[in-house]
């Protein structure tokens, strides 16, 4: 690893409390935009689709170019954030979001539209690639633990609010208005961040080089999005599988290659030999995953077995969320006084205990006990994210944590993508072992149920393996 990129200290920046809670703040509303613009279009989609005269599959790409662009760039952001400073990218990441969300309200044609929301997707990176960096910089690593479950809980909230603010806002406003949204939002998180924002620390002789590495990069995420984008929308083309694999392994391989040649990569690839940082990684993608599982299934479950309104299934979608943002600030203080290890494997088996819990309650169609066992999920999710972001960042030289955070951050949309996946293939495929083919909500409620139990099941499994990777973690220090 190049030396001046050992250079730097690890120091916290010196920033006053007050003035560190008002960053916190910025970035907490930062990432809270960030994900909430990730599914707020969704439920807008029909009404685009009528008003735009396009295809349901062309209107697709409004949702998928904005996920697409932030895994393909969020790493690249982060890494040369190193040379630029994390406050100047968080900057202009809200800057760009908030033009685009603007020139996206005001879209006249599909083209226009897809295009403006790749240009959001990109501020979005900006923001999302340094904003763990940023709390790690800023704060002490007494506040940490806290820090980060305040950002934990947030984020969780914006990946639930999003549709059911969606809806609220079409029916109110029009569909422009999603996007309008941001924009009083955007600007005021701007002024924030340059009144607020300490002056950036810059690695001394850090300059990007590796331009190759960047386009195989884009080129290989792009690629790899294309392939868990196929195998969420079943039934799967199998050509089209194989093509996107296929150009996804070519350009992997060709991207490690080329970083492990490089004098100063965009990667540092041996950073993957380190047990501290891969086993948490792969706890992260896991719980994402299963996060993800419970997330896309449950308003299918909600209907079409319980034949709850969108709207009432809205209202149980937030016993999750509101459970981690009233219990992750707690656990976050008690992670920063006692630093206990075990912290990460207790949060994701709680977490799977609870998916098997929850998967007899969804067989059963038993309604509170569901409820209790959400609660239990909030709980879980509220002990492990926090403090296994802080794990993996703690693993990372404190030169390299723009590369880091940026690394964690496409790491979640993996999980988040493979969940989606997941979710899609197991649905239809137990659907079609039942001898059904039709519409998800057109089945019968007892095999409907059937289904979820043993999709909820596998989600629990997901959730028991992040856990032996994190007790792995915690003995790998010796």
């Amino acid at each position: 690893m190049n030396d001046k990129l050992k250079s730097l200290s690890g120091d916290t920046q010196l920033v006053p409390p007050r003035n560190r809670h008002l960053i916190l703040l910025i970035i907490l509303a930062c990432g809270f935009i960030g994900v909430v613009d990730i599914q707020i279009v969704s439920i807008a989609l029909p009404t685009i689709t009528h008003l735009l005269n396009a295809s349901v599959g062309q209107t697709q790409w409004i949702a998928t170019s904005y996920v697409i662009t932030v895994l393909c760039t969020v790493l690249l952001v982060g890494t040369i954030s190193a040379g630029i400073g994390k406050g100047r990218i968080l900057k202009a990441g809200i800057l760009v979001f908030t033009i685009s969300s603007l020139a996206c309200g005001l879209s006249t044609t599909l083209g226009e539209l897809i295009f403006f929301r790749i240009l959001q997707g990109l501020g979005a990176s900006l923001m999302m690639s340094v904003l763990m960096a940023l709390i790690i910089e800023i704060f002490p690593p007494h506040e940490r633990g806290r820090a980060m479950g305040l950002n934990t809980a947030v984020i969780a909230l914006g990946l639930i609010v999003g549709p059911s603010a969606g809806g609220f806002i079409v029916d109110t406003a029009g569909w422009p208005f999603i996007f309008f949204f941001n924009i009083p939002v955007g600007t005021l998180l701007f002024l924030g961040a340059l009144h607020y924002l300490p002056a950036d620390r810059i690695v001394k002789g850090y300059r990007f080089s590796d331009y190759t590495g960047a386009i195989l990069l884009v080129l290989f995420m792009a690629a790899l999005a294309m392939v868990f984008n196929t195998l969420a929308n079943p039934p799967i083309q199998a050509a089209y599988l194989g093509v996107w694999t296929g150009l996804w392994i070519i350009l992997f391989v060709a991207f490690i290659l080329r970083e492990r040649s490089h004098s100063q990569p965009l990667l540092y690839t041996s950073i993957f030999r380190n047990s501290r940082f891969v086993l948490p990684s792969i706890s992260l993608v896991l719980y994402l995953a299963a996060t993800f599982i419970l997330l896309t299934g449950q308003p299918f479950y909600f209907q079409g077995v319980m034949g709850l309104s969108p709207s009432h299934v809205g209202l149980i979608a937030l016993i999750t969320p509101v459970t981690m943002i009233l219990s992750a600030p707690l656990f976050g203080m008690i992670y920063d006084r006692t630093k206990w290890r075990g912290y990460t494997v207790t949060g994701l088996s709680l977490m799977g205990f609870a998916y098997f819990g929850c998967g007899v309650a969804f067989y059963r169609m038993e309604y509170l006990l569901i409820i209790v066992f959400f609660v239990a999920t909030g709980i879980g999710r509220a002990i492990f994210q926090g403090p296994n972001v802080i794990e993996i960042m703690a693993a990372v030289p404190p030169s390299l944590q723009g590369m880091g955070s940026g690394l964690i951050t496409t790491l979640m949309y993996l999980g988040i993508m493979v969940g989606i996946s997941l979710t899609a293939i197991l649905l239809t495929t137990g659907l079609a072992t039942s001898g059904y083919y039709g519409q998800v909500l057109d089945a019968d409620p007892q095999v409907l149920a059937a289904v979820f139990g043993q999709i909820m099941g596998i989600g629990g499994l997901l959730c028991l393996t992040g856990a032996v990777c994190s007790f792995k973690r915690k003995h790998s220090d010796g």
